[in-house]
């Protein structure tokens, strides 16, 4: 998977840090401006730990 902003954002906070994907949620919202839903998250987050 490419290294973009969600998939830094999904490996640094959710994997590492351990927090929700509502929380990932509002902080892409607040820093990026981006309103991504929870099931994309969720997929990105599958396709992720594929890889």
């Amino acid at each position: 998977m490419n290294h973009d902003i969600i998939s830094q954002t999904l490996r640094t906070y959710f994997v590492e840090k351990g927090k929700t994907i509502k929380v990932i949620q509002r902080y892409l919202r607040m820093k990026y401006r981006l309103v991504m839903d929870e099931k994309l998250l969720e997929k990105r987050l599958q396709n992720l730990s594929m890889n």
